[in-house]
């Protein structure tokens, strides 16, 4: 129970209200708490209880002053409304209210303190954040009042229970067999018994209150015709995947045979037999585990085809249209056509009027007549439909189509006549209807037709000007006739001595001597040769350029007079043929031999004498020299190509390189070119770089227990891949000092061993060299006649007979012997 101490400033309350028997109702659950739910409240067991104005109160409140909480238990399952205690269990949030005269506040689920209530297994939960900061809960913390069920307590009358855990956790218990499930029929093979709330714990293959319905959830079906035929079920079957070979599915009274399950487990699909209307589909394993599905039908396929205006619904095998369409197929616009704005035979703007709202959204194409009305439009209230029409007559159709619908008023659109405003002047002028204008004989023109026509319209109004009173020409400066109809020629062609006038074109013929529009012009002899010279048209005489001479200037002069007698002149062109020897404009360029292999050298153009590169030489620098002469004697120069041909020995550009022997290892060698030899690492020996020169010397012994070694010996520059090996054992913590020092860390063992060094591709082992010593007693000699074997400069390890111990020799120093 909850206990108050001297700083709580506020009471709690706890009332739990009854009302009377009804028999007319069942047990009361919190709907939309789902199969979780838990506190199930037998109606008839409750008492009555009357409220201050006498209304039966279902309710439980609980109270802390200026904060009160409402739960409701409802006497019946209902949705969820906006009634603020029935809001306030299913989740929706509500407005604060006061209440009189108390001003107490019922806290509903305001957003603006992130309250919910959750339901689950364990009860039903109301959480919230207190916004009183002296009160209960300290302001801003998370409160969460929680019901639980008891059902151990058994008796007519329900108690409840109250504790404080922690700050601001209120538990509230229900005690009471009527208020708790008690599991009833609870399977053991797919289900235990919760004995927290009552309920059963399904396994993933069943669900439900007593978990004896297969947990399949299925999204949606398609059915087969009446005449039976495939069915394909949509959903979720991964939870009686592991059983698919054994579930049957019945429609009706009919078994749905070829059963198979999709690897993904959304997708089954069977064969049924011929039914129609809804049907009840049932799945069930064998074993007395089942569900049934009321949604499956048999598909009635509609006559017509219902799109795209709408859809075929094949449970009664009718059309349902979209709001763009109408018609048994759907296929006729949704529009209303009232009134049509027509327009003259030469076509023009057309106004549709009437309602076009539902067809807003769609492209809509219009034609009057089988003629496109192009550029549509609507006006914003969706009451104009606006195109422009081409020329026509008569009464036409009106067809509006988007896509496959379509909308057709019969004779809706007429174009209309034009009228003339004048009379035409009968008898020499009629209406044209098509255009509103008039339409005059070959006498008169206007546009009433009221003046008298001139002969040939005064050859077209650039020529000249028709007197409509009295049907004779006016004519342009440039020409005459009665109908303007000749060309003057300019100055006459200069008398008719020069040339004569073509009346028709007003172009001048002109004399042989003669030139210009009017032939005012006097031609010079060979016209100059032009560009050699230039006319003077006056007198006819030319003035011949520097270059040239002659009457005609037709004599041309040569460049220089081709440096005679290097060359000779062409008068006719004023080109130079130029001697064997010379070339260019004025012969006045000496050749060189073989225009020096250009461009192996440069012409002296005054001399003839070739000035070569550095690689060429020759009288035409036609010689290629090779690079380093070759270096003789190791090649031969080829002087046409300037290429080395090297011996077996030698290569490079100018044979300069000299190779070494085949095989120089990559790996431990370099070829030195100068010498022609392998340069080897300091790791290896030998014509090829392919000999070791890795040697142990000596390896210092340790106690049993192992540790440091000092190897001794050749080793070169080790690589990272260097190890060291003492029997079977890898040496750790390596160190290199120098290229005849390594030490390493070896762990414990006994005896003699032998030490390897290995490094990439290069090893060396020294037989018995390595000796784990024992703390035993030394002896000052060897017993048994023991031999010891001493080597000067390198290492030797010779087992000693019938004594037990064994010399070593490091560089002539003798070690001690133990035993």
């Amino acid at each position: 129970m909850l206990n108050f101490n001297k700083y709580h400033i506020f009471s709690l309350f706890f009332f739990l209200l009854f009302f009377s028997n009804v028999n007319s109702q069942t047990d009361c659950i919190y709907k939309g708490a789902g199969d979780g739910y838990n506190i199930n409240i037998n109606a008839s067991q409750l008492q009555n209880y009357k409220a201050s104005n006498g209304s039966n109160i279902y309710t439980e409140f609980f109270f802390y002053d200026y904060m009160r909480f409402k739960l409701d238990y409802c006497n019946n399952p209902r949705d969820c409304g906006n009634y603020n205690a029935e809001a306030l269990l299913c989740g929706i949030p509500v407005k604060n209210y006061t209440e009189n005269p108390n001003d107490r506040v019922w806290m509903g689920l305001d957003g603006t303190y992130s309250r919910k209530v959750d339901y689950s297994a364990s009860g039903v939960k109301l959480s919230y954040v207190s916004i009183f900061l002296y009160y209960f809960c300290q302001s801003g913390v998370l409160s969460t009042i929680q019901y639980k069920c008891d059902p151990s307590i058994n008796g007519a009358n329900a108690t409840v229970n109250h504790d404080l855990i922690g700050t601001c956790f209120i538990e509230l218990t229900i005690y009471s067999s009527y208020f708790c499930q008690t599991c009833p029929n609870c399977p053991t093979t797919h289900g235990t018994c919760n004995q927290m709330n009552g309920w059963c714990d399904c396994d993933t293959y069943t669900k439900g209150i007593n978990c004896d319905q297969l947990n399949v959830n299925i999204s949606s079906i398609v059915g087969p015709t009446n005449i039976g035929g495939n069915v394909t079920i949509f959903g979720d079957f991964s939870n009686i995947y592991t059983n698919h070979n054994s579930i049957k599915i019945n429609i009706g009274t009919l078994s749905c045979n070829s059963v198979y399950f999709t690897p993904n487990t959304s997708q089954i699909t069977c064969i049924v037999g011929a039914g129609q209307s809804f049907q009840k589909m049932k799945f069930s394993d064998g074993n007395g585990i089942s569900s049934t599905y009321d949604g499956f039908y048999y598909r009635v396929l509609c006559s017509d085809d219902c799109t795209p205006g709408g859809r075929c619904n094949d449970i009664i095998g009718t059309c349902v249209c979209n709001d763009e369409a109408l018609g048994i197929d759907c296929k006729t616009l949704n529009l209303q056509l009232t009134s049509v704005n027509q327009t003259f035979v030469s076509g023009g703007q057309v106004f549709l009027n009437g309602d076009f709202s539902k067809v807003n959204h769609l492209a809509l194409n219009v034609e009057i007549g089988g003629q496109q009305c192009i550029d549509p439009k609507l006006n914003s209230l969706f009451t104009i439909l606006q195109c422009k029409i081409g020329a026509g007559e008569g009464i036409k159709n009106i067809t509006i189509t988007s896509g496959k619908l379509s909308f057709t008023k019969d004779g809706a659109f007429q174009y209309q006549y034009y009228t003339c405003q004048n009379s035409c002047s009968p008898p020499h002028g009629s209406c044209n209807i098509y255009n509103g204008e008039c339409v005059c004989d070959n006498e008169t023109f206007g546009n009433n037709c009221q003046f008298i026509q001139c002969p040939l319209n005064c050859s077209t109004a650039s020529r000249g000007t028709c007197d409509g009173n009295t049907g004779k020409c006016i004519c342009n400066n440039k020409y005459t006739g009665d109908a303007c109809q000749f060309i003057q020629c300019p100055l006459n062609c200069s008398t008719p001595l020069r040339g004569t006038c073509d009346d028709n074109t007003g172009i001048c013929t002109c004399d042989n001597k003669y030139s210009g529009d009017a032939c005012q012009f006097t031609l010079c002899p060979l016209n100059c040769s032009a560009p050699h010279g230039n006319c003077d048209l006056n007198t006819g005489i030319c003035s011949c350029n520097n270059k040239y001479s002659g009457i005609g200037c037709e004599i041309s002069e040569c460049p220089l007079n081709c440096s005679t007698p290097h060359g000779t002149c062409n008068v006719n062109t004023g080109v130079c043929s130029c001697n064997n020897k010379y070339s260019g404009n004025g012969c006045e360029i000496s050749e060189c031999p073989l225009n020096c292999s250009t461009p192996h050298g440069t012409c002296n153009v005054n001399t003839g004498i070739c000035t070569c590169d550095n690689k060429h030489s020759g009288n035409g620098c036609e010689i290629t020299e090779c690079p380093l002469n070759c270096s003789p004697p190791n090649g031969t120069c080829n002087v046409n190509t300037g290429i080395c041909t090297c011996d077996n020995k030698h290569s490079g550009n100018g044979c300069e390189i000299t190779e070494c022997p085949i095989g120089c290892s990559t790996k431990h060698g370099s070829c030195d070119s100068k010498v022609g030899l392998c340069k080897c690492d300091t790791q290896t020996t030998g014509l090829l770089c392919k000999e070791s020169r890795l040697l142990i010397e000596s390896a210092d012994s340790t106690n049993s227990n192992g540790g440091t070694t000092t190897i001794i010996g050749y080793f070169g520059t080790p690589t990272s891949l260097l190890t060291i090996k003492i029997g079977d054992s890898n040496c750790t913590n390596i160190k290199v000092i120098n290229e005849t020092t390594l030490m390493c860390d070896i762990g414990e063992g006994d005896g003699i061993h032998n030490v390897t060094i290995i490094d990439d591709d290069l090893s060396f082992t020294a037989i018995n060299l390595f000796q784990y010593i024992n703390h035993k007693k030394e002896i000052s000699k060897i017993s048994g006649g023991a031999i010891a074997g001493i080597t000067i400069g390198c290492v030797a390890g010779i087992s000693l007979l019938g004594a037990g111990g064994y010399y070593q020799y490091r560089r002539n120093k003798k070690v001690k012997l133990f035993i």
